[in-house]
Parts: C-alpha cells; structure tokens; sequence
C-alpha cells in the first residue's frame, strides 16, 4: 500500500513539472514581432522583414508592428513602403511618430535636416571654429577680422564676453572638461605651438615649446592630457601626440609615412578617434588612449574626417555626396544620418559635453560662419507628414 501511494506521488511530481516545462516553453516562445525586433538589432533585415510582416498578417492595426516595418523598409531601402508605415502611425494616432531613429531616416528620404541648425552672428567676423564650455552656453571661438585670427569668448547669441588673444594668429580653441582652461594654437613665436588660457586669471602660458608646427588640440575626458598633431619627428609627416597637462610630457602615439590627424578622445576616455590616409581615402579610425589597437572605426570611398564621439554616436565630416557635410553613426547598429542638406560646406564638428548642441563652421560664400544644430530639438512631425504626402501627390517617390 505504501509502494504504490509513493508511486502515485512521483507519478504526480512527473506530471506537474512536465506541465512546468510546457509552460515555460510556451511562454518562452517569442512572438513574430519580438523575433523581427531581435533580427533587425543583429542587422538581419531580411529575417526581420519576414517576421514582422507574419506578425502584421495577424494584426495589422497593431503600432509597434508599423513602427518596426517602417524601420527595417528603411534599412532596405524601400522608401515608398517606410513612408506608407510612417503614416499609419500617423493614423493610428501613436506617440511612435515622433521616435527620432524613424524621424531621422525620413528625414534623410526626404533630404531635410532632421535637426534645426542656429546661426552665432558675429558680424564682419569669420568664425573658424567655436568649441563648447560645459553646458554649451559659452563657445571658445577662432574667428579672423581683417585676416587677423584670435579667440574670444562668445555666447550662442554670438555676443563677444571676451577676447583672449591679442597677437598672433590664433586658432583650435578646446574648452577644458569643467571650464577653466582654453587650449589654443597659435604661432606668436614663429610656428605653430600650444598654449593655455586659464578662465580665472586670465593669464597664458605656453603648453608646448618647440620648433616644429603643433596643432588640433583637443582635451581628455578628466582633463589631465590633451591630444594634437604635430611634425615633429619629420617635418613632413604629421602624426598624433598627446601631452600631460601637469608636467608637459609629450607621447607619440601613431607611428606611419601616412596623415594622421583631427584626434579626440572618446567619451570614456579610453580610446582616441582619428582620421587617416593610410587605405588611400582618409577614414575614421579608433586606438588605444595609450596608442596601439589601432582599427578602422568608419570608412567608405570618400573622405571622411574631424570625428567625434559621444553617447554612442559618431559625428563626423565627409564628401560623400560631393560636398563636405555633417553626418552622424549610430555606433550600435552602424546605421549613417546625414545632418545638414545645404549647397555649402560644413565643417569642425564640436559637441557639447551634454551633448545636446553640436557645433559647426559652414562656409557661405568667402566666410566661414559658425553654427549650432539643437540635437533636442528635432524635426517636427508635422513637416514630415506634409513631405511625405506631398511625395506622394507628385509621384517622386523612389
């Protein structure tokens, strides 16, 4: 009697965790939808395609499934259909319009700026390169009046505070990472050095003091080093460097017969982003804080230069289109915006350490002017729907 009362328990337990096991794997079996989003995250577009269109057979009223069609569509090209999903969401009356990874990828359909560009007026000025203070309010500008280039303090609305440089020609102004230094070039003494202007005091001192021509410098997250190019190996081969602030010691970091150049430090602090001709087009490459583990970060057939890193995105100047414009890398997903759509050409990109503005030089015309694009601010939704439609209307669709 005991042996088979023992056996109808296990008889039992056997039986509720074969029920605990189909439960598990039935819960654990991952819809068309949660399988499309994992494909499109690991870049197989085509898979993602396949399973969001059996998820939207099923529900085709359902946002999210819109939202995710209208994604992949767009990875693949599919332009017409991306717009079509758009617009349902439109319909639907879902907060999923307004998400910026969808937003910025019409908008690149579209050929419209997917965030709005400010001018800085500095009148009769023209305005080099502007780098952010902390919060973004304050820019440390390289702007020539009368072919004389110095640095001045100057607020978004491009009123002067200060200028800190009085001889020489004066340009690369980066802001230290809590603002009271300025790291600049200037060539006062004959060639090309790097100075320091400290906010507080007002007083320079000469950071690096040596023959060659030292330039594009840029701070280190903790402000303790500083990174820039220089010949001063070989006259004719520039190469990366980085100084310690505190005791003036120099590193060589790259060592090629190829350019080198416009490196910054990534937001971590770990590594450096830099541009190089060594594949014969100057790409983006990443290394080692230290130098080393040098590798390719972005490269295409056209230039590509002045990168900078920040919040997982990579920011960055190229030709691609035929002429030099601001695009933006998602790191993540490696999925390129282009930001600025306008007949002239953009330069120095600089963001703000809240990485809320992102600073440009454009060149209208014989002048550089410097402008601020508001990576808060997107394009409004409204304007993309009336794009879209107006697409549509023509039948310019591609």
């Amino acid at each position: 009697m005991k042996k088979r009362t023992f056996n109808r328990k296990m008889g039992s337990i056997a039986f509720l965790s074969f029920m605990i096991v189909l439960v598990f794997v039935f819960c654990a079996r991952k819809t068309d939808l949660e399988k499309g989003i994992d494909a499109m995250k690991k870049g197989r577009y085509d898979k993602a395609l396949k399973s969001l269109n059996s998820a939207f057979s099923k529900d085709s009223l359902n946002a999210q499934i819109h939202y995710n069609l209208g994604l992949v569509y767009a990875h693949l090209d599919s332009v017409q259909r991306s717009f079509h999903h758009y617009l349902k969401l439109i319909d639907l009356g879902s907060n999923l319009k307004d998400d910026m990874e969808l937003k910025e990828i019409l908008a690149n359909f579209l050929h419209l700026e997917p965030y709005p560009s400010s001018p800085i007026p500095m009148r009769r000025y023209n305005q080099f390169k502007g780098a952010p203070s902390l919060d973004g309010e304050l820019i440390a500008v390289a702007a020539a009046k009368r072919d004389v280039a110095n640095i001045y303090l100057v607020q978004l609305d491009g009123r002067i505070i200060k200028k800190i440089t009085k001889t020489g020609m004066n340009n690369d102004p980066d802001f230290s990472p809590v603002g009271d230094h300025i790291v600049f070039v200037s060539d006062r003494d004959g060639d090309e050095d790097l100075h320091l202007y400290n906010v507080k005091t007002g007083e320079t001192e000469k950071l690096i003091d040596n023959t060659a021509d030292d330039f594009y410098p840029s701070y280190s997250p903790d402000g303790k080093e500083i990174v820039f190019v220089s010949n001063m190996d070989d006259i004719h081969n520039w190469e990366i460097y980085k100084v310690n602030v505190a005791n003036k010691k120099i590193s060589r970091l790259t060592k090629n017969r190829y350019w080198d150049g416009f490196p910054k430090f990534t937001q971590d602090g770990k590594s450096i982003v830099f541009s190089s001709r060594r594949n014969g087009s100057e790409d983006i490459y990443i290394m080692n804080k230290n130098g080393g583990g040098e590798k390719v970060l972005y490269a295409s057939p056209a230039d590509e230069n002045d990168p900078v890193q920040w919040n997982g995105k990579l920011y960055f100047k190229s030709d691609r289109d035929g002429e030099w414009e601001i695009y933006q890398l998602n790191l993540e997903n490696n999925f390129l915006v282009r930001l600025t759509y306008n007949k002239y050409p953009d330069w120095n990109p600089r963001i703000s350490r809240d990485g809320s503005k992102l600073y440009i030089s454009r060149k209208i015309k014989k002048y550089w002017q410097l402008y601020f694009i508001n990576l808060n601010q997107p394009i409004p939704t409204a304007l993309i729907t009336q794009k879209i439609n107006e697409k549509i209307s023509s039948k310019t669709l591609n």
